[in-house]
């Protein structure tokens, strides 16, 4: 059952666009995110770059099944973050990644509340072992603060009323 707010779908993928910058410090394009949606390289991407731009504005909020999948393929994530409800992008990813996470909660699924909050001290005990003393773990793994995007070549940046003004007086004015 999921726990949580409902954070819209939209949300999530702004967040794991800005985690995905490339190389270059810029995010990719909906071109690209949607050929990364592709099941094998260079194949038919599950969707059109399009249908990536809509679901990124919140146009669209209900892909395919599909879909989902190409999405979880291309900002690599796990299926089940992209689902409303599943927030925990740190315990999802932990839990689709790692074989011994899956078995310990498979361990004390009959056990209750009583071998969760075991295993729970057990982890804590385990995090001070390894000099992690801090106790609250994100949701979503933090990432070092993103670099300003530069402006991509061609495109003038769009001026506001006032910038307009100024710069068609100094052109009036000849300065």
């Amino acid at each position: 059952m999921p726990l949580g707010l409902d954070i819209p779908l939209s949300s999530k993928l702004a967040l794991l666009l800005r985690r995905k910058l490339g190389k270059s410090g810029r995010t990719p394009s909906t071109r690209a995110l949607a050929a990364a949606t592709a099941q094998t390289a260079g194949g038919k991407p599950a969707m059109t770059h399009q249908v990536v731009n809509d679901l990124l504005n919140g146009v669209k909020d209900n892909p395919t099944t599909s879909q989902l999948v190409g999405l979880a393929k291309a900002f690599d994530c796990p299926i089940a973050y992209l689902l409303p409800g599943y927030n925990g992008l740190t315990s999802l990813s932990v839990y689709e990644g790692q074989q011994d996470a899956r078995e310990a909660l498979r361990l004390i699924h009959d056990l209750g509340e009583a071998g969760a909050a075991e295993l729970l001290e057990a982890a804590r005990e385990i995090r001070l072992r390894h000099g992690r003393s801090d106790l609250s773990v994100p949701e979503v793994p933090e990432q070092p603060p993103p670099a300003a995007e530069p402006p991509r070549p061609g495109r003038r940046r769009r001026l506001s009323f006032s910038e307009a003004a100024e710069r068609a007086v100094s052109d009036l004015e000849g300065t």
